[in-house]
Parts: C-alpha cells; structure tokens; sequence
C-alpha cells in the first residue's frame, strides 16, 4: 500500500506565512457530504468540517469489509478518505503502526476545527485528529458528540474524550499485562478543547475571525458560518433549508449575506436540481390525515437524530389519538438535547418508549426476576442508555402494542424492521417511509430488504412522505441572488454545474482542488 501525503500549498514571503489566502478541498466537492475544506490566512490553518465521504468508503470499504484498527489513518490517507497531512492525526495511531511515521509532526498542523453540524459526513472523522486540535461550534453539536461517545464503542469514537490507544498494562492480579480499556485509562484521559459560538458573536481563530449563524437543517444544533479572512469575507452555509420549524434562523443568515460583500460562498446544493417539497409543516398535515386514515398500526422509518421529524410525527400522532413511540437510544437522545437547553422537540409526555425484545426475549415474563429480565439488554445498549431506560414508566411492550394496534406510531428503522414479528400488524396497517431515497447501490438493497420484509408481513409498498434537510435548485438561486458574492463554489453536491445558471462566477473544484482568495 502506497501513501500519498500532502503539505498544504504555501507561497512565502520570509516569515513562514502564506502570502494569499487558499481554500484546500480534500472533500465535499463533486459528492454529497465528506466536507473538508482547509481555510490557509497566514499562519492560521483551519478546517471548515472533517466529515467522512460515504461514497469514497463505500467505493473500497462496506459493513463487513472495514478498515484494521491499527491502520485507518494509513488506509484512509491512502484511499482519499483522509488527506496526507503531517501533524494533523493523533500520535497514538501514528506511532503504533511506525516509530517514524512520515505524518509525524510535533508540531499541529491545523489551530481548529469549525463545525457545521454533527451529522458523519461533516463530522465522521474528527476522532482522528490529534486532541490538542480545538472543535469550534454550537453547544448542541457538542452536546450530540457527548452522545455519540457514550453510545458507542472504540477509539473512532473519541470526538470530546481522547483515550490513547495501543497501550498494555499490568494485570490486577497475577502476572502479565493485558490491553487497556477506556476504563483503564480514565486518569489519562484528555478533554478535546472545544470553543461554544453564540449567535452574531465574532470569534478570532489566528487571523481569521468567525461569525456563527444557526440554520435550519434535519439536525439540531446546526451552523452556517461568515469568515473574515485578510483576502476578503468567506461565507460557508453548511448544510441548510427554508422550510423546516426554524426557517427563520436560516433567513437571518441569509439577510447578513446581503450586506456581507462576500467574496467566496461555499454554498451546499444537495437538491440543487430539484423543485420544492414539503415543508415540515405541511408533511405534518399529510402525516396527519394518513394516520388518521389508516384502519390498524402505523410504523415510521425516519432519519433516528431528526428531531424535528421526531416533533412532527408526535403532533400528528397526537392529533389522531394515538401515541408514538421511540426506541430506547431514541430517548436517551432526546434526555442529552433537552439537558442541554434545546427547544425544538416533542414534549416528554408527547412520547412513549417501545422496549423490544433483546437476548431471551425475557422482559415481562414473571418466570424470571428483574435482574435476568434486564440482563437482555446488557448487550444490546450502553450503560447511559439502560439506566435512563430503566428509570422510565412510560415502557411499552410489543404485545401491547400487538393488543391495540389503533393506539400506535411505532417508529421503525431498517435495522428494527424485525420488530414486525412481535407487532403483528393487522391489515389495513401501513409502513411510512420519512427519510431521504436510497442514494447508492448498498442503501437501495437495504431499501428492497425492507420491502420483502413489509411483502411478507402484507404491508404493500412504503408510503413515501418526506421533507428533506436541504435548500432545492430555486432557493439556492435565491440565496445566490441575495448574496451576490464575487465566487461561487459549490460543495456537498454532485451536480456542480448546474450552479452556472444562478450566477457568472463559479468556480468547480476537484477533490485536492486549491483555490486562491
């Protein structure tokens, strides 16, 4: 395996500094997701997102052909997935795999990362990075980091906690050593710096200075950004829309775009060549007339972090009578955003929590005590999740809702859909799919996985009501227009031509593409 490694291009002027300010795309051009665009103004290198390509992995990698742990950076440098650049990836690795590793550098190669949103193709790789590389952006996203670092396994999963890798130690008791644990290590642990925006609020990174807008998008917590550099105001929309339940931050950003002079937007165009949708409110209107259509069970696969999704599903269950329910991750997730002050999610009592059946299949049956019945969801979910599930009264089993099949909207992922052994649903149920269309070859065999499974149990085909996360083709004209910057680039879309319609200026880049501001 041959790596290529990259040193960020510089033009010196004696003092080690870059004499123009450079944007590097290492992703998110050319494809959906995998932003990582580094901004260079001077001494100051900062990465706007470290997102993970699903596409490039999926080109070389798929659920059980997965990089070796002791080699992912090698492999993803060497596949494109991560871009070859010294000082930027955490030692531990680095050194584990060469004492004298080329991307070795005592020195970091970038003072930050800024990001957009907390979704994998925007924040997927952040693990990687070294941990004295600081993570700039709400404190929601940093609240759904916490989250995902304690509802899953590994070092990939070291987004607010960094945790050394590779190392032994001496057994407890007799001789030996053994591999450390994350438990192991907790005295070593170290805390990623990361920086809170607030609204408006202007923020010096080095030279540059970073303005946070919150935006509309499928995820909380989400951010566009309006960067200051010495070459000239750069705007970065991340992922966005206009027609979710705060479209109104999104306006906001872009009514400061207009007196900006922005001189590169960075604009995302996921559905750039497609015509408005639904909007949130009135894919709940529609929801709401299907519900309270549909004669038995209502089952709903849905984007399981889309909470404004969450709160559209629970007013339309609720206008019809019935309760929704979540899973037991679902939940917990809900209990870290409320926790951390966010508003736009259903009411506690708006929503109840479906416990499947996991291990034996035990749960509720009076043949076993307590602690073996809850003994089936040792493995199936971490520590913070069980003991919040536990502490809830609101349970519901799949015999209740077998029992009451009118009561319910049960929501449904791929991964849950045998759920639909327990559930029974009669005839005259339905099965609602509410989250994007299958994109590539893996997730269109998912999708047809899916529907045997709703053949069998005489379902029919899904019923297809969704409202996406992103501007279509007319708003992000619209925004183009408003903003009138000098250069356009499109990212975080795959068909970049089409942005030459909106406006005269606009430059496609490559992936490894530089542009010059």
């Amino acid at each position: 395996m041959r790596l290529s490694f990259i040193q960020p291009r510089l033009k010196e002027d004696g003092c080690g500094e870059l004499t123009v300010v450079e944007l590097s795309f290492f992703g998110g051009v050319n494809e959906i997701g995998g932003n990582k665009i580094l901004l260079q103004d001077g001494k100051t290198r900062v990465f706007l997102d470290f997102g993970l390509s699903f596409g490039l992995q999926g080109t070389y990698y798929d659920e059980y052909l997965q990089a070796r742990s002791f080699g992912t950076i090698d492999e993803y440098v060497a596949f494109g997935l991560l871009p070859g650049i010294k000082g930027l990836y955490r030692q531990d690795h680095l050194v584990h795999t060469s004492p004298k590793h080329e991307l070795l550098d005592s020195k970091k190669a970038a003072e930050a990362v800024v990001i957009s949103h907390a979704h994998m193709d925007h924040v997927g790789l952040v693990p990687y990075l070294r941990p004295d590389i600081q993570l700039v952006g709400s404190g929601t996203t940093h609240n759904i980091l916490s989250y995902f670092q304690e509802t899953t396994d590994g070092d990939a999963q070291d987004f607010c906690d960094w945790y050394p890798s590779f190392r032994l130690i001496s057994m407890k008791r007799g001789e030996g050593m053994k591999r450390a644990t994350s438990t192991d290590l907790e005295s070593e642990k170290k805390t990623r710096e990361y920086t809170t925006l607030q609204k408006g609020r202007p923020r010096q990174l080095g030279d540059i200075e970073v303005v946070m807008y919150p935006v509309d998008h499928s995820l909380p917590g989400s951010d566009a950004y309006v960067i200051t550099t010495s070459s000239g105001t750069i705007a970065y929309t991340g992922d966005l829309r206009f027609h979710g339940y705060n479209s109104g931050t999104t306006r906001e950003f872009a009514k400061a775009l207009e007196g900006a002079d922005v001189k590169v937007l960075l604009c995302e165009g996921t559905r750039a060549s497609e015509k408005p949708g639904f909007t949130e409110e009135t894919l709940g209107k529609e929801l709401t007339r299907v519900f309270g259509s549909t004669k038995k069970l209502v089952l709903v696969n849905y984007s399981a972090r889309d909470t404004s999704r969450l709160l559209t599903l629970s007013k339309a269950a609720a206008a019809c009578g019935r309760r929704l329910l979540i899973n037991p991750k679902q939940a917990y997730y809900l209990k870290v955003l409320r926790d951390g002050g966010e508003k736009v999610l259903p009411a506690e009592n708006d929503v109840d929590i479906l416990l499947p059946r996991k291990g034996w299949g035990v749960w509720g049956n009076s043949d076993y005590d307590e602690k073996n019945q809850k003994e089936d969801y040792t493995r199936s979910y971490p520590k913070a999740v069980r003991e919040h599930l536990f502490q809830q009264s609101n349970l519901v089993t799949p015999q209740d809702v077998a029992d009451s099949q009118t009561d319910y909207v049960v929501t449904c992922s791929f991964y849950e859909i045998n759920l639909l052994h327990d559930l029974k649903p009669e005839e005259g149920s339905c099965f609602i799919w509410s989250q994007s269309e299958p994109y590539d070859e893996e997730t269109v065999i998912d999708f047809n996985r899916v529907k045997n499974w709703l053949t069998h149990f005489g379902l029919g085909e899904p019923l297809r009501l969704h409202c996406s996360g992103h501007m279509c083709g007319e708003e992000i004209e619209q925004l183009i227009e408003s903003t009138n910057p000098g250069v356009v680039v499109p990212i975080h879309t795959e068909k970049p031509d089409l942005f030459k319609k909106w406006h005269k200026n606009v430059m496609v880049v490559q992936r490894n593409g530089v542009l010059s501001v």
